[in-house]
């Protein structure tokens, strides 16, 4: 069914129409079934893909009458959701019929989640309004006939005179006396009784009162004007009326004399009009001054005027743009939401703006915001039109913005407020002015200590002066007050001019094959992102299981499996698959928070976003942490894999069993349809070519990676032929290499490689093997106790230190004893990153915090996290203890 040639989901991308496409339920009706009744609650509407329906009203007596037949891509029964009034037709399937149903609760969520399907039903209620105002005033012909013999007793002119003006919003007594030569402050005085009955005073335009007719007389007095006079006659008198108000200096009187009478072009034109004589006005002032007086608007009386383009027809205020922007300037100075909601129906819309125009609006649309309060959506609407900015410089500069540009970006703003969510409730300390200012003190109270006090386990002056620059740059971590990065390159900084290093030994780690490694897959990681393929291999993977709970739990498991090498991030890949786990519960039926949601959401969450460790490529961390190692190459893809393969399939195996007992199997109210997923992946539409050559690249580079036994190219060169390959395809760009690659990692990466062969030549290796040893001598004497309380120290670390940090301080401290402990640098750095993303309490887990703010804390409550948090914590431990004879056997464990 393709939804997008329904009007009411116009403006919604394919990703929004797929997944709507996924929460609905597709029946199949016979002709003669009954639909719905009229007098039924209104529970739900249907949208027609096969078939036809007819409409019948029924009269008391039991008569029916047709109303209508509706056909194919037809939507009906929407108004009884709307209003919550009872069905007012009975619905019957004139032919075999098949049907989508979207009940109340998925009707309301759609409404709640998408600003194009709210402004969509909007328009329908008013029109709906309009057209019940038009029966009802049809119905009042005895008060029309009685207004009309009360105009007839009034003196000649004023009837006429009257009758003219019901074509006018308003009118004054100069125009009367100008256009019909009435003396009207006298005859008001002397026929204030009965004038009363037609008008009333106001205040507009201006300093002087004006006059405008009842709403109940108007249109009676308007017909009344059209009876008599030619459609010439009456554009005639409109033409007089606004020349009149331009002469007095009204334009938005004038303006507004057409825009009564839905003449939006004559509104606009004289709008337009007014805003040329005032940029000309403005020029010499700018010319003297250099710089331009700010946004163009009339005066206090013109601005006002601008309210009556919150009628205008969208299209029409698209083609005037300068009017479109003092509009919006106008609702922001007098703080209208009427903007907001302009805005926001021509954005929704997908109205056809350039690239710059569009920027400007959301610029524009930010100010607005700001004005009404809205500081978060200012926010959004400033990142929107940054995001825009950087499409327009990718594709080439000022052409016009496709659709598919517009989405990603939109997409990739939801992402990222996901992560700044989970960056604001993962931190331990809150960033406050007094906790940078004791870090600060205690950071520098420790570089003092160290610097002065005696050396210790036989360490020299430099080495002393290390640890403590060292254990400062912890502190600075841990407060999380200032960038990691900025940390890292102060402390090597601090290290050059302590003297305790070389400029060149310093940033030694940006030159190693590990760096660059993690450079050019992170930059294939960006390509893949770029290229919006991730949802629609989840679906292909969704399509082949089976429709119920379980064979979707399998599908979920198998797309994070398949996605885990091709994705070097563990944020990108749960920021996918959770909302996808809960776009199937939203098409099964299933609640928020539900058994059956959470079970689906949480297997995403792990099988996405925890199994990185396992595979070379699933995260750039484990990249990283081999890169501590001194002197050690990096293992090939393939050895990482048979290494960790065991591991993988008991981890797997006890995550299952905990999920499954956890969650039993929950019934759904309705099973995925075949057909659904299948619609869902016809609106995502053809595979274009730069998803044909990323995912051609991506496979190539795995090949190669998987062969290096064969071919013996380092893991950075194969990365550097698949960046070279995006490059010249186009599938990649400088823009994206400016923007989506995390540069700020890379330099923090680059440092602690460096710190850990400056403390490798400092002595501070040898050191903390013999002071630790000592410690830990218990724990030395077996592997399996030793992978035991490395594990267990990692998940005490990360109630301080979380995230790479973590994982580099456990690394440089642990290694020294892995070799006493008979154990393999990779055994020991594969188990502290498994180990130190636990999420017993929500801080302690960028991922975690990811995937809870990724379905906005819908899909499962922490409550429901923290039982799955237990049992990850188990299965890793029994996943690594239960791997140490295989990793005996093969060599890895003496």
């Amino acid at each position: 069914m393709d939804l997008s040639r329904i009007e009411m989901f116009n403006g919604l991308s394919k990703v929004e129409l797929a997944r709507i496409l996924g929460m609905m339920d597709r029946q199949e009706e016979p002709a003669g079934t009954v639909l719905f009744r009229q007098g039924d609650p209104g529970d739900s509407m249907f949208l027609i893909e096969q078939g036809k329906v007819q409409l019948y009203s029924e009269t008391p007596d039991g008569d029916s009458q047709p109303l209508a037949l509706l056909s194919e891509g037809i939507a009906f029964g929407e108004m009884a959701l709307l209003t919550g009034e009872p069905r007012s037709a009975t619905a019957v399937a004139a032919s075999d019929t098949v049907l989508y149903r979207i009940d109340s609760e998925i009707f309301g969520r759609l409404i709640g989640e998408n600003g194009a399907l709210s402004a969509y039903f909007i328009r329908l209620l008013s029109q709906r309004l309009v057209q019940t105002n038009d029966r009802l005033q049809a119905s009042k012909e005895a008060k029309a006939r009685l207004v009309r013999e009360s105009l007839d007793r009034l003196p000649e002119p004023l009837p006429e005179a009257l009758s003219a003006c019901a074509m006018l919003p308003c009118f004054d007594g100069r125009l009367m006396e100008a256009l019909f030569s009435i003396d009207w402050s006298g005859l008001w005085e002397k026929h204030r009784e009965t004038l009363s009955e037609f008008v009333r005073p106001i205040e507009a335009y201006g300093e002087e009162g004006g006059f405008e007719l009842h709403a109940s007389v108007k249109p009676v007095l308007a017909e009344r004007y059209l009876e008599r006079h030619s459609e010439r006659e009456a554009a005639h008198w409109l033409r007089k009326a606004a020349e009149y108000w331009m002469g007095q200096g009204r334009w938005d009187a004038a303006a507004a004399v057409y825009a009564e009478r839905d003449d939006w072009d004559s509104a606009l034109n004289i709008a337009e009009w007014k805003l040329r004589a005032e940029r000309e006005a403005q020029e010499p002032e700018i010319a003297a001054t250099g710089s331009e007086a700010g946004p163009i608007l009339a005066g206090p009386a013109g601005s006002a005027g601008y309210a009556m383009f919150d009628r205008c027809p969208a299209e029409r205020l698209t083609s005037r743009f300068d009017v479109l922007k003092a509009y919006l300037s106008h609702c922001a100075e007098r703080r209208r939401e009427a903007g907001l909601l302009k805005l926001e129906e021509l954005l929704d819309d997908g109205v056809a703006f350039s690239t710059e125009e569009t920027i400007e609006l959301c610029e524009l649309g930010a100010e607005l915001c700001r004005a009404l309060g809205h500081k978060q959506k200012a926010l959004d609407y400033l990142q929107r039109a940054e995001r825009l900015a950087m499409h327009a410089a990718q594709s080439g500069g000022e052409g016009e913005l496709s659709e598919r540009s517009y989405r990603l970006a939109e997409q990739k703003l939801r992402q990222e407020k996901s992560k700044e969510l989970a960056a604001k409730a993962g931190s331990l300390w809150k960033k406050r002015g007094w906790s940078g200012a004791i870090a600060a003190c205690v950071a520098l109270g420790s570089m003092t200590f160290f610097h002065f006090a005696d050396p210790i386990a036989g360490l020299s002056r430099d080495g002393m002066d290390f640890i403590g620059i060292g254990l400062a740059a912890v502190i600075f971590w841990m407060v999380n007050v200032v960038a990691d990065y900025l940390v890292a390159l102060v402390m090597a900084m601090l290290w050059v001019l302590g003297g305790l290093m070389t400029p060149e030994t310093a940033l030694s780690g940006f030159a190693s094959t590990t760096w660059l490694y993690m450079l050019f897959i992170l930059a294939v990681g960006a390509a893949i992102t770029k290229s919006g393929i991730l949802y629609r291999l989840s679906l292909h993977a969704l399509r082949r299981f089976p429709s119920h709970y379980r064979g979707q739990l399998w599908g979920l498991i198998a797309g994070g499996i398949a996605l885990n090498p091709l994705i070097p991030s563990s944020s990108a890949k749960v920021t996918l698959g959770v909302p996808i786990a809960r776009t199937l519960s939203e098409s099964m039926g299933f609640r928020d928070r539900s058994a059956g949601t959470a079970g689906l959401s949480l297997a995403a969450m792990v099988f996405y976003g925890f199994t990185a460790p396992f595979i070379l490529s699933g995260s750039y961390t484990n990249a990283m942490a081999f890169g501590l190692v001194p002197g050690a190459k990096l293992p090939s893809w393939f050895q990482w894999f048979l290494y960790a393969l065991p591991a993988f399939l008991i981890f797997a195996c006890l995550m299952l069993l905990l999920l499954n007992r956890m969650f039993r199997n929950p019934p759904a109210s309705r099973p995925i349809v075949k057909e659904t997923v299948d619609e869902q992946l016809h609106l995502l539409g053809r595979w274009t070519k730069e998803e044909r050559w990323t995912v051609g690249t991506v496979v190539g580079c795995m090949i190669l990676l998987i062969l290096q036994p064969l071919h013996g190219l380092d893991n950075a060169w194969v990365m550097l032929l698949g960046f070279g390959v995006l490059l010249v395809a186009g599938a990649l760009d400088t823009q994206t290499l400016k923007t989506s690659v995390d540069w700020p990692f890379l330099l923090f990466i680059g440092i602690a490689f460096s710190f850990a062969q400056g403390a490798e030549q400092l002595g501070i290796v040898e050191a903390m093997s013999s002071v630790l040893s000592e410690k830990m001598e218990v724990f030395l004497s077996s592997p399996m106790l030793f992978l035991a309380a490395a594990m267990a120290l990692s998940f005490l670390v990360t109630l301080v230190v979380r995230d790479d940090p973590a994982v580099i301080l456990l690394v440089i401290a642990l290694l020294p004893l892995a070799d006493q402990a008979g154990v393999h640098p990779w055994v020991l750095i594969f188990a502290i990153l498994l180990a130190t993303d636990p999420f017993f309490f929500t801080f302690q887990s960028p991922t975690y915090l990811l995937a809870y703010y990724s379905a906005e804390g819908k899909s499962f409550s922490h409550r429901q996290g923290q039982k799955v948090a237990i049992g990850y914590a188990a299965a890793v431990i029994v996943a690594v203890l239960a791997s140490v004879p295989y990793w005996r056997w093969i060599g890895l464990i003496q």
